[in-house]
C-alpha cells in the first residue's frame, strides 16, 4: 500500500472517534452552559426577590415610625424612619444594577418616584402642626392608602421576576431533556458509524497488509537472484575488489583480489585488512597509509596515488593503482568500505620507458643549448689565440692569455651547469628548493637575454625538502624552456620559492615554487590535455612527454602541480605552481590523492 494511502485510513480511523467527541463535548458544553444560564439566572431572580422583600420591609418600618410620631408626636418613633430611609435608596440602586428588562427598570424608577412623594409629604406632616382628631383620622388612612399602593406596585414587581424565574427553569428543564435524547441517539449513531467505518477501514488495511506480505516476499526472491547476479559479476570483474566492514576486517574478496595478494577468501575473512593489503611506497619504500583509514577519515571516495606497490602473502612486490570508497545505506550511515585495485606493472613499465624517452629528448636539447653556450666563448678563446701567437709584445701576450682564461672560465662554468642538470641520485635527500631554483634560472638567463625576456628570481627560503634534486632541475628546465617558448620580446618571466603550507593538509609545511609568465597563454581547450603523454602543441619540436612527466616527478615528491592561464590581452600569460612538502625525515608517507591535481593543469607539454 502506499504511504499516503495508509496515512489517509489512519487519519479516517482516528478522526471519526475524534469527530463523534468534539460533537458530543459541544452538546454536553451547550448543556453545561445553559445549565449555568439558568442557575445564574435563577440565583439573580433570588437576590433580586430578596432585595424587593428587604424594600418593602424598609418602608413598612418607615410608614410604621411616621404613624407613631404623628400619634404621639414623641421624636423616638422617628429613629425607625431615619434609619429605612438611609437604606432605600443603596437598594433601589442594587435593584437597578440587577434588573435589566426595560419594563422591570420603568416599574422600579415608578416605585421609586412614589417613594419620594411619599417621603416628602410625610416630612411636612412631621414638621407641620398636629391636626385635630378627625384630621389625623383622615391622614392616617391616606397614609394607609399610600403605602398600600407602594406595597402593592412592589408585588406586582416581584410578581413578574418570580414568573421568570419559573419559565426559565422550565425551559431549561425541557433543554435538558431534549439534549439527554439527542445525546443518546447520536452516542447511538456514532457508534453506528464508528463500527461500520472501523470495519471498513480494518478490512483495507487486512488487505492491503497482506498485499504487503505477498510484495515482501516476491521481493525478497528478486532480491536474492539480484544478489546472486551482483555476486558473481563482482567476483568475474577483471579488476581486484575487497570489502571490509567499518572497522576495517574483510568481508569480501574476488578472484582477482585473492590472486594478487596471496589470500583466499576464507583464510582473509574477518582478518584486518592491514594485514591482507600491506601497502608501501616504490621510491622510499616506506608504509603508505591503508584506504580503509583513509575512507573512514574522510568519509568519501579516495584514490591511491602513483608509485605504490603492494606486497603479497608470498612476499611478492605488485606495483598496484586502487581506490576506496564508502558503503552506505539509505540514510547515509557508513556501513562498510570497498576497496578496488589493479595491477599496473605492465603500466609502469610503459611509464618509465617514456620517461626514459624524455630524459633522453630533455639530453638532446640539452646538449644543443650546451653547443650553443660554449661556442661564443670558444669563437672568442681561438681569436685570442691567434692573436697571441703573431704578436712579440710579452705584456700584450699576457692580457690576451688572461682573457682566454676568462673565456675557459666560463666554458668550465657552463660544463659545472650542465653536469648538474644530467646528474641525479637515486635515494633522496634533504635539499633546499631555491638553490636549485636559482641554479635553473641562472642556465637559462643567456637564452632568455637573447630572446629580450627578463628574468625576475626571488629564492630565499631556506626550507628543505626530502626528495631529488636532479629531478627538480628536470622540472623547473622544463617549465622554464615552455615558458621561453610562449614569450616574445618585452615578456616577463618570474619565477619565486617561498615556505608554504599544504592546502591538502594544513599541518603539512613545504615549498611553493611558482613560475609566472606574460606569454600568450594556453587555450581554454588544452588545458585539460596537456598532462596526457604525447600530448603537444609544438608538433616538430615537441615530444609531448614533458609535462605529463614532471607531473609525475611533482607526484612522486608527494607534491602538487598546478595552472592557471588567460590568452586575453593585455593580461595574458600562465601561472605554474608547484607544491612540495617537507617530510622532515623518513617516515610513514600518505600517498593517497583525492585528486588534488584536478583541474590544477600545467602549461605545454615538450
Amino acid at each position: 500500500m502506499e504511504p499516503r494511502l495508509y496515512s489517509r485510513l489512519l487519519l479516517r480511523l482516528l478522526a471519526l472517534p475524534i469527530a463523534a467527541l468534539t460533537v458530543l463535548a459541544l452538546i454536553l458544553g451547550y448543556g453545561l452552559q445553559r445549565i449555568q444560564e439558568s442557575a445564574s439566572t435563577v440565583d439573580r431572580a433570588d437576590v433580586v426577590i430578596l432585595h424587593g422583600n428587604r424594600l418593602i420591609k424598609l418602608m413598612v418600618d418607615e410608614e410604621t415610625g411616621l404613624r407613631g410620631f404623628l400619634l404621639s408626636r414623641n421624636p423616638v418613633f422617628l429613629e425607625p424612619l431615619h434609619e429605612a430611609d438611609q437604606q432605600i435608596e443603596p437598594e433601589f440602586n442594587t435593584l437597578f444594577g440587577m434588573v435589566h428588562r426595560p419594563d422591570q427598570l420603568a416599574r422600579l424608577h415608578h416605585l421609586q418616584e412614589t417613594h419620594q412623594q411619599w417621603k416628602q409629604k410625610a416630612y411636612r406632616e412631621i414638621h407641620s402642626a398636629p391636626p385635630d382628631a378627625s384630621a389625623m383620622e383622615q391622614h392616617m388612612l391616606e397614609r394607609k392608602h399610600d403605602m398600600d399602593s407602594l406595597r402593592a406596585q412592589m408585588d406586582e414587581f416581584l410578581n413578574i421576576v418570580v414568573e421568570r424565574r419559573a419559565e426559565h427553569s422550565a425551559a431549561d428543564i425541557q433543554i435538558n431533556q431534549y439534549a439527554r435524547i439527542g445525546l443518546v441517539v447520536l452516542l447511538a449513531l456514532a457508534a453506528a458509524v464508528l463500527t461500520l467505518e472501523t470495519h471498513r477501514i480494518f478490512h483495507k488495511l487486512t488487505s492491503a497488509h497482506n498485499r504487503q506480505i505477498q510484495d515482501v516476499e516476491v521481493r525478497r526472491a528478486e532480491s536474492f537472484v539480484r544478489e546472486q547476479w551482483l555476486n558473481i559479476t563482482i567476483r568475474s570483474i577483471g579488476d581486484a575488489v575487497i570489502a571490509c566492514d567499518t572497522d576495517g576486517n574483510v568481508e569480501f574478496m574476488n578472484l582477482v583480489a585473492e590472486q594478487l595478494t596471496g589470500w583466499t577468501e576464507a583464510q582473509a575473512k574477518g582478518k584486518s585488512l592491514h594485514e591482507i593489503f600491506p601497502i608501501f611506497n616504490e621510491e622510499t619504500r616506506t608504509a603508505v597509509e591503508n584506504p580503509v583509514d583513509k575512507v573512514r577519515r574522510l568519509g568519501t571516495v579516495v584514490g591511491l596515488a602513483n608509485h605504490t606497490f603492494l606486497v603479497a602473502k608470498d612476499g611478492t612486490e605488485v606495483s598496484i593503482d586502487d581506490s576506496g570508497a564508502p558503503i552506505r545505506d539509505s540514510s547515509g550511515k557508513l556501513i562498510g568500505i570497498v576497496l578496488v585495485f589493479r595491477d599496473i606493472t605492465e603500466r609502469r613499465m610503459s611509464e618509465g620507458a617514456l620517461m626514459r624517452a624524455e630524459k633522453l629528448a630533455a639530453a638532446g636539447r640539452l646538449a644543443a643549448s650546451v653547443a650553443h653556450e660554449v661556442n661564443n666563448p670558444l669563437e672568442g678563446l681561438t681569436n685570442l689565440i691567434y692573436i697571441a701567437l703573431r704578436s712579440n709584445n710579452i705584456d700584450e701576450i699576457r692580457h690576451l692569455l688572461l682573457q682566454a682564461e676568462n673565456e675557459l672560465g666560463r666554458i668550465a662554468h657552463i660544463t659545472r651547469q650542465s653536469l648538474g642538470f644530467y646528474r641525479e641520485t637515486s635515494t633522496s635527500a634533504h635539499f633546499k628548493p631555491a638553490t636549485i631554483v636559482r641554479e635553473v634560472a641562472d642556465f637559462y638567463t643567456s637564452r632568455a637575454t637573447s630572446l629580450g625576456v627578463s628574468f625576475i628570481v626571488n629564492a630565499r627560503t631556506e626550507r628543505e625538502v626530502l626528495g631529488s634534486a636532479g629531478e627538480l632541475r628536470q622540472i623547473l628546465s622544463n617549465l622554464l624552456a615552455n615558458s621561453l617558448d610562449a614569450c616574445t620580446s618585452g615578456s616577463t618571466i618570474r619565477i619565486v620559492a617561498s615556505s608554504a603550507i599544504d592546502p591538502r593538509d594544513l599541518s603539512c609545511p613545504g615549498v611553493r615554487i611558482t613560475v609566472v609568465d606574460t606569454g600568450f597563454g594556453i587555450p581554454a581547450n588544452h588545458l585539460e590535455s596537456i598532462f596526457e603523454p604525447f600530448f603537444t602543441t609544438k608538433k616538430d619540436t615537441g615530444t609531448g612527454l614533458g609535462l605529463w612527466v614532471s607531473r609525475e616527478l611533482v607526484q612522486k615528491h608527494g607534491g602538487s602541480l598546478r595552472v592557471r592561464s588567460r590568452t586575453t590581452n593585455p593580461l595574458s600569460g600562465t601561472v605554474f605552481s608547484i607544491f612540495l612538502p617537507n617530510r622532515g625525515g623518513l617516515q610513514v608517507i600518505d600517498s593517497f590523492s583525492t585528486n588534488d591535481h584536478t583541474g590544477a593543469a600545467s602549461q605545454r607539454n615538450t
